[in-house]
């Protein structure tokens, strides 16, 4: 799903200090390229470009190596956008863990095929299957065994939702899963338009500032602070005239976008972990999802206030709901439940 129709705007003046992009190191604790052969295809190798955010009760010193999380929470970013959506989110997980007496966590988000800084050999490729099966490999070679983490949390904007819930019946140790403003039966409607929506963008810009101010004023992100870090790795700088184009060619993944969202409420409803759905608004709630929801099968959570890209617009609140929904959905530890009846008696 992609925001409203944009103005056609290719020139925006902008002041230098309010549209200058900042630095991934603001936002995140370490980045990585993550090397993998593909599973499917060993003959292959994709390179993820991977950030990571490490909240611990006690910091590693130096030489000291960190100790493995108790949970991991996987940040997947939508269509055209980058793990540098989830930036301010990044932040937020961290300066808010205390007050949820939560530690021991690490936060994952990485940019998938054909985005960002990510490098494969079949950049066109965004079919679900494949984009799924990206974040089992990429969890998996983050975290081989023995360091593989007892309790997974996977949310995902847009399209991420649809990859998340794809891909957690694949992965071990899932314990909920968090679609952010996509539901199947407005996402399909939208695919008529998605073509002039994509079209009435800019194709290319002279800096990054004029990108971030555009994206901003359009209300593609209502975030400065988080356009200014999420907006550059979606353009690359082409050495023939100097310009800044758009990464991602979503217009040639158009055989990809029914499949993107098709059942995909079905499989949501079908997980067997704790299922949250963050939307803009509730007119976006189609007839399964409506029926869920009476019915008490996920929790539901909107925010009026923001667009489409929550997590950049209303990080606090984006955050909040995912460490309630880790800590509601916390496995019972049967040994500790036996001592405390041995000691009560």
């Amino acid at each position: 799903m992609l925001p409203p129709a944009l103005p056609n705007q290719t020139r925006i003046a902008s002041d230098p200090a309010e549209h200058a992009p900042l630095p991934w190191s603001d936002f995140f604790d370490y980045f990585t390229d993550l090397s993998l052969p593909v599973v499917d295809d060993p003959s292959t190798q994709a390179t993820f470009r991977v950030y990571q955010t490490f909240v611990r009760a006690r910091q590693s010193g130096p030489g000291e190596t960190r100790s493995p999380p108790k949970a991991v929470f996987v940040l997947v970013h939508g269509a055209g956008h980058s793990a540098l959506s989830w930036a301010m989110a990044s932040q937020c997980f961290k300066s808010m863990a205390g007050s949820y007496n939560a530690t021991d966590f690490d936060i994952v988000c990485f940019d998938g095929r054909g985005h960002g800084l990510t490098v494969t050999q079949d950049d066109a490729n965004l079919s679900l299957e494949r984009l799924s099966q990206d974040l089992v490999d990429v969890v998996n070679g983050l975290y081989p065994a023995p360091n593989y983490p007892s309790q997974i949390v996977l949310a995902g904007h847009s399209l991420g939702g649809s990859i998340v819930v794809d891909a957690a019946p694949r992965l071990k140790n899932v314990i909920a899963v968090a679609v952010i403003d996509v539901v199947e039966g407005t996402a399909l409607e939208s695919l008529a338009y998605m073509g002039g929506i994509l079209r009435s963008r800019p194709k290319s810009f002279s800096n990054l500032d004029e990108a971030i101010a555009w994206s901003v004023r359009s209300n593609m992100v209502h975030s400065a602070e988080s356009a200014r870090v999420s907006v550059p790795p979606q353009l690359q700088k082409r050495e023939q005239d100097g310009r800044y184009y758009w990464r991602t060619d979503l217009i040639s993944s158009q055989r990809y976008w029914k499949d993107w969202f098709a059942d995909l409420s079905s499989k949501f409803l079908s997980l067997r972990a704790g299922r949250l759905l963050l939307l803009a608004g509730t007119d976006r709630l189609d007839t399964k999802l409506t029926m869920g929801q009476m019915q008490g099968k996920f929790q539901m959570i909107v925010t009026p206030e923001s667009g489409h890209s929550i997590q950049e617009d209303v990080p606090e609140k984006v955050v909040s709901a995912l460490l309630e929904l880790w800590q509601r959905n916390q496995p019972l530890d049967i040994v500790a439940i036996r001592r405390a009846h041995m000691v009560g008696r």
